[in-house]
């Protein structure tokens, strides 16, 4: 069986989760279409560690958008 990858270790891959996910706290439309799009293939072995990846970008812009407010 095949193991998922590590965080942040797929390169520009990792960094489009991510940057959509920051992107994702101005334009919320794009949460369920991210999240529609990486169930299309739910078998892949990668499937939580890029949602995880798309998370810690939204949550970073929460973080952020609460410490300076």
């Amino acid at each position: 069986m095949k193991r998922p990858r590590a965080l942040f270790t797929d390169g520009y891959n990792s960094f489009w989760h991510f940057l959509f996910g920051v992107i994702a706290f101005y334009i919320q439309y794009i949460i369920p279409i991210f999240v529609l799009y990486q169930l299309y293939d739910y078998t892949d072995v990668n499937l939580w560690v890029d949602l995880l990846e798309f998370g810690l970008g939204l949550i970073c812009m929460l973080a952020i958008n609460y410490i300076t407010s």
